[in-house]
């Protein structure tokens, strides 16, 4: 693995590339979650790509990881127009951009949407892997799961996001509650646990972006809206989600009907870290998806 950094007009984006870009294969570009999750969770993604002789291609996006120091910006900077441009920055910077495939997760599934959207000449492959859709759909179906949580659970959170007191511990403990149920089912790995860690002491652009919490957007995402652009992407597509994931039927179904060719795998073990949860299903259909299409 080899790092730099990316230095351009609105920062710096720190990156790892795992393998040789040069090697003649698609090299595949994993895009973060959150927003703000770290570049470093998408090695597990990457890691794969490797096992199947892929170069691959990691980074952090603006206002996180090694690639903060935008601090002082206010909240209606983080738009998601700039991670668009970043990501055609880096994809420049490193001399791929007639030939690259994108493995975008959550947040970076719509980020991965929104750039193929632009129809890049150089993008032969598109994975969304448990992707964020229009936020007012996700919003909703979390709303959905919520409900059927222990009403000890359940009431805590609507309490507390009706009074906006979504800072307390007693809020954050109920919201985890949620995520061992449908973000992450199985006991997490210790890199993760790190990366969690890392993530949730500084999350400004989570925060700006999205909201408090998995379970509530009032951020700048807040009322975006993908679907109604989806038959502008071109690129084999392939969407992946788990059967307890808060990606539900109704955002994977949106993007399977939105997107020409598409198809949807469906992870019947797994919630939101399918790659995690179900590591062994997860790395062959993405590398036998990567090695079909490019």
């Amino acid at each position: 693995m080899t790092t730099g950094t990316l230095k351009w007009e609105l920062g710096e984006t720190a990156y790892a590339v795992i393998g040789d870009l040069k090697s003649g294969k698609t090299p595949l570009v994993a895009l973060h979650g959150g927003p703000g999750f770290l570049g470093k969770s998408c090695a597990t993604i990457t890691g794969y790509a490797q096992k199947s002789d892929r170069p691959a291609v990691w980074y952090d996006q603006l206002g996180c990881g090694a690639s903060s120091g935008l601090k002082e910006k206010p909240a209606d900077f983080w738009q998601v127009d700039i991670f668009v441009k970043e990501f055609h920055q880096l994809i420049n910077h490193l001399g791929i951009a007639d030939n690259f495939a994108i493995n975008g997760h959550s947040w970076g599934g719509l980020l991965a949407a929104e750039i193929a959207i632009t129809q890049p000449q150089g993008l032969k492959a598109l994975i969304l892997s448990s992707p964020l859709g229009d936020t007012d759909t996700w919003v909703a179906g979390v709303k959905e799961l919520l409900a059927e949580m222990p009403p000890e659970i359940s009431s805590v959170i609507i309490k507390h996001e009706e009074a906006g007191t979504t800072t307390t511990e007693e809020y954050m403990e109920a919201a985890f509650k949620f995520y061992d149920k449908h973000v992450i089912r199985v006991p997490m790995p210790p890199d993760l646990v790190e990366i969690f860690d890392e993530a949730l002491a500084d999350q400004n652009v989570y925060n700006s972006m999205w909201g408090p919490s998995e379970l509530m957007c009032n951020g700048t995402l807040a009322g975006h809206v993908v679907t109604d652009r989806l038959d502008r992407i071109i690129a084999p597509t392939l969407i992946m989600s788990g059967k307890y994931d808060e990606c539900m039927a109704s955002t994977a179904s949106a993007y399977l009907s939105g997107i020409k060719g598409s198809r949807w795998e469906l992870f019947e073990e797994s919630s939101h870290l399918s790659y995690v949860e179900e590591a062994a299903k997860y790395q062959r259909v993405m590398n036998e998806f990567l090695d079909l299409n490019c």
